[in-house]
């Protein structure tokens, strides 16, 4: 069975450099996946890797180390197994971060001066940043490590091309994880769980409202 190598990152709530994490899989060979906020997803990844019937390694891509990253691919790997009802050899490396050189590299920094910054104040400033979008309903959705699994892609995607008048932003977890994919709509502020097509194991599949306001 051949192996397949894959990059793994943490995206922040408001995304991650995607062109700089596909450039450096694409220097050393191999694949990539987000654990949250976007994709291709680790599910992503495990399924084309079962389609060609293709071991796996999973690498944490984390500078420093980050945890939660390390727990969370284990998490998402379980779900893919049972979901999946099926075997893969998937296998993760410890974190880049911990690989041997890297101080090296830090420190050969810290003799240098660096370029001065020449960034102008007025981009704080920007009247662009001071208005408020247009909209009718401010819609929050998950996307979590759980909601991502569960379909909030397609969720947050289908969201903006159903409600062209709404203000549609990602979030980070938003904590009833068992419920997702799930989003919150306002001013209302209507709780809307089970919102995907990919139900939790053991939940209720469709689409629910709860008042929390």
């Amino acid at each position: 069975m051949s192996r397949r190598h894959v990059l793994v990152a943490r995206p922040t709530p408001s995304g991650v450099d995607l062109g700089a994490v596909e450039s450096l899989a694409t220097a050393c060979g191999i694949g990539y996946a987000l654990l949250d906020q976007g994709e291709p997803t680790i599910h992503d990844a495990l399924d084309a890797a079962a389609r060609d019937d293709a071991a796996v390694t999973l690498i944490p891509l984390a500078v420093p180390r980050d945890r939660y990253l390390e727990t969370w691919i284990a998490r998402a790997v379980a779900n893919w197994k049972e979901t999946r009802d099926r075997e893969l050899d998937v296998r993760v490396t410890e974190s880049l971060d911990s690989a041997p050189g890297f101080a090296e590299v830090v420190r050969a920094r810290t003799a240098e001066d660096g370029t001065p910054v020449t960034a102008s104040p007025r981009a704080f400033r920007s009247p662009a940043w001071s208005r408020i979008p247009d909209h009718t309903t401010h819609i929050l959705v998950c996307r979590g490590p759980r909601c991502t699994v569960y379909g909030a892609g397609e969720l947050h995607r289908s969201l903006r091309r159903d409600n062209p008048g709404a203000l549609v932003t990602p979030t980070g977890c938003l904590n009833p994880c068992n419920l997702g994919p799930l989003y919150i709509t306002y001013p209302d502020g209507e709780w809307h769980t089970h919102a995907g097509d990919r139900a939790v194991p053991g939940a209720a599949g469709e689409s629910e409202s709860t008042s929390r306001k």
